[in-house]
């Protein structure tokens, strides 16, 4: 590194040291200020500091902040200690998303440094519109992580303020049902979020194995098991023939499609599976029993942050879980595709490509 690019990255991280100390005065003179609108502010220059500066820059920054967030918003004020529980869910949940946050646009920009660096012949109207785009990405990541984490933390928040004080069992239960439920869901967005990274980064390993379509739906169905929690599944799959694809990618794309078939079908409609190997791979389907697709959205579900009229009406999501089964899909040099099926609902299918041998029988 030569000593211009030290002293860049040396400013930088005084003025981001200095962003955050000024928003932690500024936030300090508005009377009646709370933790979360202090969290979301200081979330904002960590994200603002991963798009100027190298990822280390980023998570000093999350580290600073975090301390500023601990030391200025939390009671006991003027110290590092942590007076109530539920506020260690709110500072730990913030420094994961700043964290998480920072390595997205690390890894955005990396992929942008090398997609420059290979294709330095386009003109500079592409490359105005390939920073477009991620202005645009940063954005809509920004105001996705803001609104999916409120919820959540609220909720934590709630069920371990409630479970301080004396309930009866059943009460108590369903307080710590609720929060693992939660917690269940951050985890599933922060996973989404560096699938999607591994995906823009290029950073997925294919590993090819001989496994059969039924071992993929199992562990689909494994990895998916909190999605479809209180959802009937009819799985029909073949284990006479074993296919050569990679299995653990394979799986994680099709759990993303059972997953957002859970998001949509009503409790009382039955999830069908099917999986078949023929055509010179795999082939799986996941019907739902939901609303289906409108006309023109076939494709458009495939995109990061989409999510239709209707899926905005019926449930809450992040619009990635269709997006990160597609990249993976793509890395193994599968596809996936959508339509309608009669009778309501949609059909999503995925095939891989790869070599089919019978399933060996017997000892």
């Amino acid at each position: 590194m030569d000593s211009d690019s030290t002293n860049r990255e040396a400013a930088l991280v005084v003025a981001a040291l200095a962003a955050v100390a000024g928003a932690v005065a500024l936030l300090r003179l508005i009377p009646g200020v709370n933790p979360t609108t202090a969290g979301f502010a200081l979330l904002i220059l960590v994200l603002l500091a991963a798009t100027r500066g190298p990822l280390w820059i980023a998570i000093t920054v999350a580290v600073a902040s975090t301390l500023a967030f601990n030391y200025f918003f939390f009671a006991p004020v003027g110290t590092f200690t942590i007076a109530e529980p539920r506020n260690w869910v709110s500072l730990i949940a913030f420094l994961a998303a700043a964290i998480v946050g920072s390595n997205l646009f690390a890894a955005a920009q990396e992929r942008a440094r090398i997609a420059f660096e290979r294709a330095q012949f386009l003109e500079e109207r592409e490359a105005a519109e390939v920073a477009r785009q991620r202005g645009e990405l940063a954005t809509t990541l920004l105001a996705t992580l803001s609104h999916d984490l409120k919820t959540p933390l609220t909720v934590l928040r709630t069920a371990i303020e409630n479970l301080r004080n004396e309930q009866p069992v059943e009460s108590r239960r369903a307080q710590v049902d609720a929060a693992t439920a939660e917690v269940n869901r951050l985890t599933q967005l922060f996973t989404s979020i560096l699938d999607m990274a591994r995906i823009d980064a290029a950073a997925l390993e294919v590993q090819r194995d001989w496994v059969t379509p039924a071992d993929v739906v199992d562990a689909a169905v494994a990895h998916a098991r909190h999605s479809v929690d209180g959802h009937a599944l009819r799985v029909d799959a073949d284990d006479t023939c074993v296919v050569h694809v990679d299995a653990r990618l394979a799986s994680l794309a099709l759990s993303q499609l059972i997953a957002n078939a859970a998001q949509y079908s009503p409790a009382d409609r039955t999830i069908v599976i099917d999986a078949r190997a023929g055509d010179g791979g795999i082939t799986i389907t996941v019907t739902d029993g939901g609303a289906g697709l409108d006309p023109g959205e076939f494709d458009r579900v495939f995109e990061r942050f989409y999510r239709g009229q209707r899926a905005q009406q019926t449930a809450p999501g992040t619009g990635m879980g269709l997006a990160i089964a597609r990249g993976l899909l793509a890395a193994i040099g599968g596809r996936v595709w959508a339509e309608n099926v009669s009778g309501g609902g949609a059909r999503f299918s995925m095939q891989i490509p790869g070599t089919i041998r019978p399933a060996r029988t017997g000892a």
